[in-house]
């Protein structure tokens, strides 16, 4: 799902001449993918809540695959901008599915370390499923990249049918609690911080190829290896941030985590003309802003389970359309940005992106 949603990026050319059409009118498949995401997350979650949690992911990956399918054989531009949105809609109810049956299936005291680990699969993608998927489009066609992602989707699929335990239960929800988890001030503030923590990375990540080229002077080749260096240093955080949330608890390991997103935003601006000082920088705002993915899950489930109890499905769905809200809020922030400042200005607006967030938590008591 990783692959999927940020793959398109890296072969946009090639789907624009199949198309006939712009880079600008192709993009909207990125877009689109993202509104499926905080569509899907709350909204679809619910007819499928009332189903166990094994039937609930065989049926999501089981669309997600036809969707794909559809993708890599349509010769429309509107069909495939319709099979992406309807992929994005599974890849948003999937993370709220996946997210409670972590928590369940769990060894206890290792909850956050496990829910780190499921979410790797998207650093993952970001350092090995997109250059792959990228290549592959270029060699033999973009259409190519999406027969991949419906195989690797079927194995999931699989894996799902035969492995996954069949007694994990769900708890039924219903759109008037979507309503009700939009109300409580205390549900609101957890989705304020998911969307700060998870968006500052973007304001700059989204054009930290012009950030890198234009103004660090590296070149075209180097960019890949710092890319990777950059996925590389997401896995790493992601997986620190489980452990730190099962060490020091959700609220104190998102403190920690903010504070140094604050600051190492900021002195990426400050150290742009010096090369070794950006290597430096670019590995740990990549590690820093995958870090708090966990923190953030652990803080959701939490507040959600306390003011929320009997609709605390709910509340987590609409946490997991928080973390897309912020990335689009923190993408269309880096555009206004870039094009009023300059893309040197990127770096110290991220780092205001995530100041509030940063206030939020230092003003939550530590027991949540």
């Amino acid at each position: 799902m990783g692959v999927a949603e940020f793959v398109v990026a890296g072969i946009l050319p090639d789907i624009a001449i199949f198309f006939q059409k712009t880079q600008a009118q192709v993009g909207w498949l990125v877009t689109i993918y993202a509104i499926g995401v905080v569509i899907g997350a709350p909204i679809l979650s619910v007819p499928l809540s009332h189903i166990d949690r094994r039937l609930q992911l065989l049926i999501n990956l089981g669309i997600f695959i036809v969707a794909n399918l559809v993708v890599a054989l349509s010769d429309e531009f509107m069909l495939t901008f319709f099979a992406r949105f309807i992929a994005g809609c599974m890849h948003g109810v999937f993370f709220v599915n996946a997210t409670l049956s972590v928590l369940q299936i769990a060894p206890k005291g290792r909850e956050n370390s496990s829910l780190a680990f499921m979410v790797s699969g998207l650093t993952l993608a970001l350092v090995s499923g997109v250059p792959l998927g990228t290549f592959v489009g270029h060699s033999f066609g973009f259409k190519s990249v999406f027969f991949l992602i419906a195989f690797l989707s079927l194995l999931a699929f699989l894996g799902a049918f035969f492995s996954m335990p069949k007694n994990l239960t769900s708890t039924p929800s219903r759109i008037k609690n979507l309503y009700l988890s939009i109300k409580i001030p205390a549900l609101l503030k957890v989705y304020a911080v998911t969307a700060g923590t998870c968006g500052a990375a973007f304001v700059l990540y989204t054009y930290i190829a012009k950030f890198l080229l234009d103004l660090a002077g590296f070149t075209e080749e180097t960019m890949g290896i710092l890319l990777l260096l950059y996925g590389c240093s997401a896995v790493l955080g992601n997986l620190f941030g489980g452990k730190l949330t099962d060490s020091k608890g959700c609220i104190m390991a998102l403190r920690l985590i903010l504070i140094a997103q604050v600051i190492f935003f900021a002195l990426m601006g400050i150290s742009v003309y010096i090369k070794p000082l950006v290597i430096i920088n670019l590995f740990l705002i990549g590690f820093v802003a995958f870090a708090g993915i966990a923190p953030l899950k652990s803080f959701s489930m939490i507040r959600a389970q306390k003011y929320a109890k009997d609709f605390s499905e709910s509340a987590v769905s609409v946490n997991e359309a928080a973390f897309n809200v912020g990335i689009a809020l923190a993408s269309f922030m880096g555009g206004i940005v870039a094009s009023s400042f300059g893309v040197a200005f990127n770096p110290f607006f991220a780092s205001l992106f995530a100041l509030p967030a940063l206030i939020l938590v230092l003003l939550t008591p530590r027991k949540v």
